[in-house]
């Protein structure tokens, strides 16, 4: 097998090709040949050497791929040679075969393209582990995202949708069409605009991909017991909050981090996907397909996300790579 391994923390740049003896399987695995590859801003911190999981070694990064089955456990009867698959995994997801416990793996729709396929686990997971299983949202509440434009956000407007909320987006762009949600706010006065949404009530749950100055908002905007989930700091900057305020209006604040799912929880990760496979067999979501990379531009591709001028989900495609291609990327 092949890995994208890391010679030491550091920047994409430095990523090469490894060869690496073959893992035996496992009787509870599968051996994955790996199709495409999702990119996402976590590799970069993984990368760093920042990374809340510690790292393997080789340090191989990445969380999600997708391929086809091309080896099977003694005791795995639920995928078959040859079926398409998706996995979310906590590290090693850059690699042209991989050997993982078939818990982390879920079957690909014959719709869904392996590019699409590949950038789905990561955004979907958190999207329904953030509004459903953390955030404990019901049918018939009101959901404020932010970062709605974003890959997780796009995806949390979907998620929550299909399961039945009232949804509020926030967008700095301006770019998100009236349709993603059942209202599309800008940041300013968000607070008071979400009030005056809910009869002054105020929002049930938030989704607070953003952090900074808008968490504020998102506090202010609650309802009596209201909760709000964080899953990531897009501005770049992590809030600081009064647990008074907490106290005295009965909110909750909860975190969640999918990567932990991934390497702890596997099994409350992979319900959520299954759930998200099942409302897109039904038409509910639509995922964006990723703009393709090929191996050769990885390093770059993750620098476009470094420095945020990546403005699309971003997947590399491993199909027709020479196997012996190796060395450092460009």
């Amino acid at each position: 097998m092949r890995v994208l391994a890391a010679r030491h923390h550091g920047g994409p740049e430095q990523l090469h090709w490894r060869d690496l003896p073959d893992p035996v399987l496992g009787p509870r695995q599968v051996r994955v040949g790996v199709a495409a590859i999702g990119l996402n801003f976590a590799e970069l911190v993984q990368l760093s050497g920042d990374f809340q999981i510690p790292a393997p070694d080789p340090l191989v990064p990445g969380f999600e791929l997708a391929g086809t089955i091309v080896e099977v456990g003694s005791d795995v009867t639920t995928f078959t040679l040859g079926q398409r698959v998706m996995a979310l995994v906590g590290w090693g997801a850059y690699t042209d075969r991989l050997v993982v416990d078939a818990a982390h793996v879920l079957p690909v729709p014959e719709s869904m393209d392996d590019l699409t396929a590949a950038a789905f686990p990561v955004a979907y997971a958190t999207a329904h582990l953030s509004l459903l299983h953390r955030g404990g949202m019901r049918e018939g509440e009101t959901v404020v995202v932010t970062g709605a434009t974003g890959n997780v956000g796009t995806a949390a407007l979907q998620v929550a949708r299909a399961a039945g909320a009232r949804v509020i987006a926030v967008d700095r762009s301006g770019a998100l069409p009236p349709t993603a949600a059942d209202h599309v706010l800008r940041p300013p006065g968000l607070a008071r605009v979400v009030r005056e949404l809910t009869g002054g009530r105020g929002a049930d749950l938030a989704l607070d991909l953003v952090g900074g100055a808008v968490t504020t908002e998102l506090l202010d905007a609650l309802a009596w017991e209201g909760r709000l989930v964080t899953t990531g700091f897009a501005s770049g900057s992590v809030p600081e909050v009064s647990l008074l305020d907490v106290l005295v209006r009965n909110i909750a604040i909860v975190g969640e981090d999918v990567a932990g799912y991934a390497a702890r929880d596997i099994a409350t990760a992979t319900l959520a996907l299954h759930q998200c496979l099942s409302w897109y067999g039904e038409g509910l979501l639509a995922p964006r397909r990723p703009v393709r990379h090929s191996v050769a531009g990885l390093a770059a591709a993750l620098g476009s996300i470094a420095d945020g001028t990546a403005l699309h989900k971003l997947a590399v495609d491993l199909r027709g790579e020479h196997p012996i291609v190796r060395g450092p990327l460009a």
